[in-house]
């Protein structure tokens, strides 16, 4: 298996993994003055909005108050919609497209808490999940993030000197989290396997509440029941039943969840509400190899950065070969390289934490002289 160090031209195009803020000019944004939408539920607007305001976490506020100004009309150099695409009705997108388009500059906007379609006239939308077989023009995939920096279990959990854990002869994988509801379980074990894994990955059984229960998060132990059935791999798995382990739980079972990664050099990344994994982007910043169940997911920036080079990806509908491909990962690393990769994904994570992965997309996307 053929693998690549980051300064690879294969993997990034030449271009490393300094992000490239080359420019100094003040990225300037307008909202028109366009009103915020469930302002009583989210009163600081999209992430730029909430960072600007100084509201979201210090780096992210930093970065933004730094780079970003936000202005009248007159000069601005991209609209931004001040809430979430899907907060808004159809009617007024409609008006606020009408708008938009008659000045004649880049339209962006956000949508991390939803998969809504983007609207025609939106020139981006930036979001945590979508679809790659219904991939659309101006789409981008921002690395996942709440109130933490990225979700980053290094700072979280005051780590201060990370090394990468040593090659084990058979390689031990963790989960620790939801595996879903009752009701979601018990007709999923009803269902052939090959439906359900199907219904994961199309977009309309997945955003579709009773069904995303049935086959999305049952999904996480359909994984689990193939890889513990393999005595050539080592489990370490916790289920939660319908719980989530997000940051910001506090006591021993946000802790487990740490101490379960921390233990294993990789993790069992599978999707749950939406097409995407917070795990994916913790283990990450630890430096552990993600195994991730593809549902037609879409990582950050997989123009610059050959993602299979750096994880373990197994198309969903290829889940039985998942024990295989595994070992055969494991088994094309040296001792020395199965270290390096791991400073590889804590680099690849450092470099796409939302202060720099916001800061590198805009000046990529915007025409700044």
């Amino acid at each position: 298996m053929a693998y690549c160090k980051l300064n690879c031209k294969a993997v990034l195009k030449g271009r490393g993994f300094r992000p490239i803020f080359l420019m100094t000019r003040l990225i300037r944004l307008t909202t028109l003055g366009i009103e915020l939408a469930h302002k009583s539920n989210f009163p600081d607007g999209c992430p730029i909005l909430k960072a600007w305001h100084g509201n979201y976490f210090p780096a992210f506020n930093q970065t933004i108050q730094e780079n970003f100004q936000i202005v009248e009309n007159q000069d601005a150099d991209a609209f931004l919609l001040p809430s979430n695409v899907s907060f808004y009705t159809p009617n007024r997108l409609k008006e606020i497209g009408e708008i938009v388009t008659d000045l004649k500059i880049p339209s962006i906007g956000f949508d991390i808490s939803k998969e809504s379609r983007k609207p025609k006239w939106l020139d981006y939308i930036i979001r945590f999940s979508w679809y790659r077989q219904i991939q659309e023009s101006g789409g981008i995939i921002s690395p996942a993030y709440l109130n933490s920096d990225g979700f980053d279990l290094v700072t979280e959990t005051n780590i201060r000197n990370w090394e990468p854990t040593p090659k084990e002869i058979i390689p031990s994988v963790s989960f620790c989290g939801r595996e879903g509801g009752a009701v979601g379980l018990a007709v999923w074990k009803i269902l052939p396997r090959s439906l359900t894994r199907w219904m994961a990955t199309d977009f309309f059984c997945s955003t579709t509440k009773g069904i995303r229960m049935t086959c999305c998060y049952p999904l996480r132990i359909d994984a689990m029941e193939i890889i513990k059935k393999d005595p050539r791999i080592k489990t370490d798995f916790v289920g939660r039943g319908s719980a989530g382990m997000q940051p910001g739980v506090q006591g021993n079972q946000r802790q487990e969840f740490v101490d379960n990664l921390l233990r294993n050099a990789y993790a069992l990344c599978v999707r749950g509400t939406d097409n995407y994994s917070w795990r994916f982007y913790e283990a990450l910043s630890l430096g552990k190899i993600p195994v991730l169940i593809d549902t037609g997911c879409l990582l950050p920036m997989e123009d610059e950065i050959a993602w299979d080079n750096f994880i373990l990806r197994v198309p969903v509908a290829q889940l039985p070969e998942l024990p295989d491909r595994l070992l055969a990962w494991h088994s094309s690393f040296s001792p020395q390289a199965f270290g390096e990769l791991q400073r590889d994904l804590r680099a690849i994570f450092q470099r796409i934490r939302p202060a720099n992965f916001h800061l590198e997309m805009f000046r990529k996307i915007l025409p700044i002289a």
